[in-house]
């Protein structure tokens, strides 16, 4: 008896959702020239579809300059004069950048991580071309309070940002507790926080749900603090500095959280579920990670054998 041998499927015949989901965890640096634009004509589609750039990661920077420099912006994409005229180099590439990736969500990017030397400049003008942008991260410490704000009143669907602690101030954030009703997440580069720090942002924010301040000292009061006053909160990291401060009592706070990550001198550790299920996802539209590598493994293994 002859075996059947398993058919072969190419991979331009994946379909169109599925292909959207492997492109938005390539990097930008490929998406904009690297092996996605050398593909078949369904995966460079599925490149430039808006959904792909729903989330921009653009903190390897080092990788998107030697992307741009090989694409030199190609044609139709080419926003340098318009975008960076005046401007330094670097500054201007990442400007141009911008351009392109706002160009290509077409008014759907929800989260964008810049590089450390991005400034309010470049947010202000991000906020203009995508004023429904859920998430930020701007990790510069040297930013002026009445740009940064000014960008904030364009972005009143944030949902959440990453911010130096130079931003963690009062007025700073009742600003953007003010404009962005739905603010539910912050995450703060912080060498030391101190109860004044979790005073304002307990009294500024108290609607938060998800709070990440990793690699920061802290002290025992501080975290109590957070886990006392923020009613509403989920998640919780404190990961990425060794301290005594996790104390029984701070865990048996803590066990109501859905997600707690910390670091002790003695442990690490975590309780967590989840973070693309439930209720409250800041990004529901987005499949969790496990059920789209189901989805893969289903389509490799071929349609199912009628019964």
């Amino acid at each position: 008896m002859a075996s059947s041998s398993p058919t072969v499927r190419p991979w331009a015949d994946l379909q169109h959702d599925l292909l959207v989901a492997i492109m938005s965890r390539v990097g930008v640096p490929d998406l904009l020239s690297g092996g996605a634009t050398r593909t078949c004509s369904a995966w460079r589609a599925a490149a430039r579809d808006p959904l792909v750039w729903r989330h921009v990661d653009l903190r390897d920077w080092p990788a998107l300059t030697s992307a741009r420099r090989r694409l030199r912006l190609a044609a139709g994409d080419g926003a340098e004069e318009a975008a960076g005229r005046g401007r330094v180099p670097l500054q201007a590439d990442l400007c141009s950048v911008l351009e392109i990736a706002s160009r290509r969500a077409d008014g759907r990017m929800e989260a964008l991580l810049l590089p450390e030397f991005a400034d309010e400049e470049h947010l202000l003008f991000l906020a203009k071309r995508n004023p429904n942008l859920h998430y930020f991260s701007l990790p510069t410490t040297c930013i002026t309070y009445d740009q940064f704000c000014k960008a904030i009143d364009k972005l009143q669907s944030l949902k959440g940002m990453a911010v130096d602690e130079s931003l963690i101030n009062h007025d700073v954030l009742s600003h953007v507790h003010q404009c962005c009703p739905d603010f539910l997440e912050l995450k703060v580069f912080a060498l030391y926080v101190d109860e004044e720090m979790a005073s304002i942002i307990c009294n500024s924010l108290p609607r938060l749900r998800k709070l990440e301040i990793p690699n920061s000292d802290m002290s025992c009061a501080v975290i109590i603090k957070f886990l006392d006053c923020l009613e509403e909160l989920e998640y919780l990291d404190i990961s990425g500095y060794e301290t005594s401060a996790i104390s029984s009592a701070v865990l048996r706070k803590a066990s109501r959280l859905n997600i707690f990550i910390w670091n002790s001198k003695f442990e690490l550790g975590e309780f967590m579920d989840c973070s693309n299920y439930g209720e409250h996802c800041i990004n529901p539209q987005e499949p969790c990670s496990c059920v789209m590598d189901h989805r893969v493994m289903d389509w490799l293994a071929g349609p199912s054998e009628p019964s």
